[in-house]
């Protein structure tokens, strides 16, 4: 087999597609658990498959991960082999939870925070849940874990960016990751809640005056920057890692290059294949392995920024527009027509 010039060294593992909650933003439409989820023993397999590919993180996701049974014998085998484990959860049942999370590897969770506490319950559909999630990150903050937000950006909490800020920088959290939530899953069904490209600049502006304040780290997430003037924190974007050094693996085993690309960019199964040859495939993930500028589409076909860029985040390019390299959510873009106006 052709020798693969790319390690898998971070990972995105979903443990279940059950969930808690009923997010109006959820790209995974999670609620009820997938068909055929991996055995406990298949996914301690699974681990140490990825380990031997050379895997560095993995974060634990889902679904809600923290419904998964097995999200503790996971999370201990992978600390045994040597990975970094982090994990992103809705917060709800880390009360529940705190033993087990102080007696895991895990030392820094992301908890998924989107607005002030009636706007987040209306999100997440569970009245409670903005308050559980709070009460469960003090009491692991107070063990001495990690503990930083993740807020998806809409409409409907974009008008309440400076509130956020007030509340998160009196709570102790260690991060704010904030990024835009795109039409993919259940927010197909809300597409008038989809926030515009151009509302990227307030939220730039936002990330921007508050870094400057220092009062808690403001980071963006991947679908959001790319070569702007803007100080968010970006570093730099030298196109997106997925089936390069990114690797998504789905709750009932099929591998994606990134978690959050829909089922058509499954490149297999750990059931019919193993993950060495999954990866190792030279036909598998061909459209990020193999980049050339005529790939570019809409605005980035002309850019300059093009051949470095790669159109950003290919979740965002590809729920937009069907293209994984036409991007219309780009900072540089819309500061140069901006200036050009």
């Amino acid at each position: 087999m052709t020798s693969i010039p790319f390690k898998p060294k971070v990972a995105g593992f979903e443990l279940t597609l059950a969930c808690n909650m009923r997010c109006i933003h959820c790209g995974s439409s999670a609620g009820k658990p997938a068909k055929d989820e991996l055995s406990r023993e298949e996914g301690l397999s699974l681990c140490e498959q990825l380990a031997a590919l050379g895997n560095q993180v993995v974060t634990l996701s889902g679904g809600e991960p923290l419904v998964s049974p097995h999200w503790h014998a996971y999370a201990k085998k992978f600390g045994e082999l040597g990975l970094k484990v982090y994990m992103i959860t809705n917060g709800y049942l880390l009360e529940e939870n705190m033993d087990k999370i102080i007696d895991s590897p895990i030392k820094r969770l992301g908890i998924s925070l989107d607005g002030t506490e009636a706007t987040h319950n209306y999100i997440r559909q569970v009245g409670d849940s903005f308050q559980k999630a709070v009460n469960g990150a003090k009491l692991l903050m107070e063990k001495g874990i990690s503990i930083g937000i993740v807020t998806h950006i809409s409409k409907l909490n974009i008008m309440e960016l400076e509130a956020m800020y007030e509340t998160f920088t009196g709570l102790g959290f260690s991060f704010w990751q904030i990024q835009m939530a795109f039409p993919q899953g259940r927010m197909k069904e809300h597409l008038e809640l989809v926030s515009e490209p151009e509302d990227m600049l307030t939220v730039a502006r936002f990330m921007e005056d508050k870094r400057k304040e220092n009062k808690i780290r403001i980071v963006p997430g991947d679908n959001l920057g790319y070569y702007s003037s803007y100080d968010i924190g970006a570093s730099d974007w030298h196109g997106c890692f997925g089936g390069r050094w990114l690797i998504g693996i789905c709750a009932n085993g099929d591998i994606k290059p990134c978690l959050s690309l829909p089922p058509e960019f499954v490149e297999g199964n750990i059931r019919q294949r193993s993950l060495k040859e999954i990866w190792e495939d030279p036909e598998n993930f061909k459209f990020n392995r193999f980049l050339s500028k005529d790939k570019l589409g809409g605005r980035c076909k002309d850019c300059d920024k093009g051949e470095l860029c790669w159109a950003g985040c290919k979740v965002t390019a590809y729920a937009m527009t069907g293209d994984l390299f036409n991007n219309p959510y780009c900072l540089y873009r819309l500061e140069k027509e901006k200036a050009e106006s």
